[in-house]
């Protein structure tokens, strides 16, 4: 059983094998990557801020934050039906 981030609780995924275990396995590893592209935008932003080079408030930031981050994730959803294409005739 995996264990959901957000909730810390178990969630039962199905048991893939072959092809359905790898293109799984290249969405979670696309998906911990868009994580890391999130999080890394909203640090440099925040270092942009405090070097001065953007003149905006705290809140103004997070705002502008959370619109890019949940653009880069709806960019994702939207996307992945093309990954999982890409993924399906390499194999």
């Amino acid at each position: 059983m995996a264990t959901n981030k957000k909730s810390g609780k178990g969630v039962k995924t199905p048991k893939t094998t072959g092809k359905n275990s790898n293109n799984k396995n290249a969405m979670v590893a696309v998906s911990s990557s868009i994580d890391f592209i999130k999080s890394q935008i909203a640090n440099d932003l925040i270092k942009a801020k405090n070097a001065g080079m953007i003149n905006l408030e705290m809140n103004e930031l997070k705002k502008i934050t959370s619109v890019v981050e949940t653009s880069i994730g709806q960019s994702f959803v939207k996307s992945s039906t093309s990954l999982i294409n890409t993924l399906n005739k390499s194999e």
